[in-house]
C-alpha cells in the first residue's frame, strides 16, 4: 500500500504485540527452513523483507548476525 501512496494503519485483532512480532521482535532467519519444502520460499521472503524496507526507507529494519545454541545436546538449528 505504501508503494502506491496509500497511508494505512494495521490493527491486530488479537491485541498489541500479541503474536509473532511481539514475542520474537519480528525476528526472521534466512536458513531455518533449508532442506524443507518451504526452504526456497523462506529465503525469498527473507530477501524481500530487506528489499521492501530499503525501498520504503524503513529505519526500523536492520539485519543482525545471530548465533543459535543447543543446551540439550540436539542440533542448534531448528528442523524445517
Amino acid at each position: 500500500l505504501a508503494l502506491r501512496g496509500v497511508r494505512c494503519t494495521v490493527i491486530d485483532r488479537a491485541g498489541i504485540a500479541s503474536c509473532a512480532s511481539g514475542k520474537a521482535g519480528g525476528f526472521l532467519a534466512r536458513d531455518w527452513n533449508d532442506g524443507s519444502p518451504v526452504g526456497e520460499l523462506a529465503r525469498q521472503s527473507f530477501d524481500l523483507h530487506e528489499k521492501v524496507a530499503k525501498k520504503l526507507n524503513l529505519l526500523s529494519y536492520r539485519r543482525l548476525k545471530c548465533k543459535a545454541v543447543a543446551v540439550d545436546g540436539s542440533e542448534s538449528k531448528p528442523s524445517g
